[in-house]
């Protein structure tokens, strides 16, 4: 029985040890990033000025998600998010419809990525001009980024962590920081047992000892 709770405490600690460990050690670039969409001088050419949105994503995690507003539905236009590398290659990421309000969302994974070096994203509106299987030559709004590096923090262009305005309210734990307390909590659970098992040991040692 003792050499049970030994094992369960050692084990207990061994867990412990594996959740203090850095995220970055784990998995580089898992970090949601969030991109700021405004109309963008020198690659904006199409639709309202005002209008904006948010692009959130993730590499590692491979998903995307999209919300604009104030881009009016047109009945001659498909809007499409794209992804942009610097030297020209491109990535259709889907296609997003907004409703007459000018509220759009596009929710998707991202598969088939060959590369992960794109630093632009861009609504393409595409019309009679351009052909399906070609890239938009509208654009409408776009926001320029940089991949945030989980060892040196560089945050730099449009991009900023996946940190949430201060409403006041306590931030959710994260899955880690939940899982570290059901870790501290049965690493003392697991002390304690190994205390009482000790207590009961002595115990009746001393009792057959006055026998």
């Amino acid at each position: 029985m003792h050499l049970r709770a030994c094992r369960f405490a050692a084990g207990m600690a061994l867990l412990l040890g594996m959740l203090l460990i850095p995220a970055s050690f784990v998995r580089a670039n898992g970090v949601p990033q969030l991109v700021k969409l405004t109309y963008l001088e020198g690659v904006s050419n199409y639709g309202p000025e005002d209008a904006e949105g948010v692009l959130e994503f993730s590499f590692a995690e491979g998903y995307a998600r999209v919300d604009v507003k104030n881009l009016p539905p047109d009945p001659a236009r498909t809007y499409e998010g794209w992804l942009k590398a610097p030297d020209g290659a491109t990535f259709k990421v889907g296609d997003i419809t907004p409703n007459a309000a000018g509220i759009g969302v596009l929710d998707t994974k991202l598969e088939g990525l060959s590369r992960f070096d794109y630093t632009l994203f861009f609504i393409g509106a595409r019309g009679p001009a351009s052909p399906e299987g070609s890239v938009p030559s509208e654009v409408s709004i776009a926001g320029r980024f940089t991949l945030i590096n989980d060892d040196t923090g560089d945050t730099t262009g449009d991009v900023r962590p996946g940190t949430l305005p201060n409403t006041g309210e306590p931030e959710p734990l994260s899955m880690q920081q939940k899982l570290l307390r059901v870790a501290l909590v049965m690493l003392g659970a697991g002390g304690l047992a190994l205390a009482v098992i000790r207590t009961k040991n002595r115990r009746s040692r001393h009792d057959q000892g006055t026998v």
